[in-house]
């Protein structure tokens, strides 16, 4: 399972899914459901506007988490 992170950046940077959608250029749709640390994928270029505005690496924005059941 890839886990967004975006919630916490969000949280860290005092932001909500407006500013992102404002800051990053993308869609309220898509700033809502990474707000939400929603998904079903994500452009590289996306994730580089996402570690270009919060300053980080893409550890930062996603994360592997491995299934419990294998």
């Amino acid at each position: 399972m890839i886990k967004v992170k975006v919630p916490e950046l969000l949280e860290k940077h005092e932001m909500n899914a407006t500013d992102l959608m404002r800051q990053a250029n993308i869609s309220y749709a898509t700033a809502h459901k990474l707000s939400k640390g929603r998904g079903k994928g994500m452009s590289f270029k996306l994730l580089s506007s996402l570690c270009e505005l919060f300053d980080v690496g893409v550890g930062e924005i996603l994360e592997y988490i491995p299934d419990k059941d294998k």
